[in-house]
């Protein structure tokens, strides 16, 4: 049998809810437009830690955008997740980035500029064991090569045994933010592991205390195997003027 009831609006009796149909019955809306509140979703609880099997429902453009729901785990993944930073626009000894690794991730970005508060001091960068301890053992090997813009001399920061990281030296005072002394993209391999060495490669642009810009790449090792939990940026001497940076946790897929 098929009926129809045309009417404005139903209301339910004080207290009770509205029921179209009984279990097992199709009601088909397909024919007006339907208009929902945002409450619905707003006024959901929220979950804050996806797990794999989490549903989300979408419209399938490959089936005449059928209704139909994706899990989680067959989501597209990879990529980068931002994990902690730090930074000061006025004049500090260091900036530390403290737990910062972790066993979650076997690779990181690190990005990152930072500036002295007077011209032709070294940046140095040390990491931090799993007491939150700067790691100043003679234990930090690294080589970067590069050249001035203008093409004239090369540079070259390497050793063998120092007691810190130097990307880059001799830099600039620069009062200006935007203009940072020392400026990098690392990608560290497995800080936090206590079996193996940390690695890191990347590029760097340094500001010379004379005003030339420098371009290195290359790359370093920590010559210990020891848990690294964090990193600690600063100069040979003096402090730091100003500083940006970042770390990343790279997806492995």
């Amino acid at each position: 049998m098929t009926s129809e009831l045309k009417v404005d609006k139903i209301t339910p009796a004080s207290g009770t809810n509205t029921q179209i149909g009984e279990a097992g019955d199709t009601t088909n809306l397909s024919a007006g437009t339907v208009t929902l509140p945002t409450s619905i979703i707003t006024g959901a609880s929220e979950k804050t830690t996806l797990v794999d099997a989490d549903k989300f429902l979408i419209a399938d453009s490959a089936d005449s955008n059928a209704f139909k729901h994706v899990q989680k785990s067959n989501l597209p993944s990879g990529g980068l997740v931002f994990i902690k930073g730090g930074s000061t626009t006025s004049n500090v000894s260091n900036v530390s980035i403290t737990n910062c690794f972790n066993a979650t991730y076997r690779q990181y970005l690190l990005i990152f500029d930072y500036t002295p508060d007077s011209n032709g001091e070294n940046p140095r960068i040390q990491f931090q064991d799993g007491s939150g301890s700067n790691i100043n053992s003679s234990s930090y090997g690294y080589a970067f090569s590069g050249q001035d813009f203008s093409g004239g001399s090369e540079n070259t920061v390497a050793n063998n045994n120092d007691t810190a990281f130097q990307p880059g030296q001799g830099t600039k005072n620069q009062s200006n933010t935007d203009y940072p002394a020392t400026s990098g993209v690392l990608h560290i391999i497995n800080p936090f592991s206590s079996s193996h060495n940390v690695n890191w490669m990347g590029t760097l642009l340094n500001r010379g205390n004379n005003g030339e810009d420098r371009a290195y790449a290359g790359a370093g090792r920590l010559n210990v195997q020891t848990q690294c939990t964090g990193l600690t940026f600063f100069f040979g001497s003096g402090n730091v003027n100003n500083a940006t940076i970042k770390v990343y946790g790279i997806v492995d897929s």
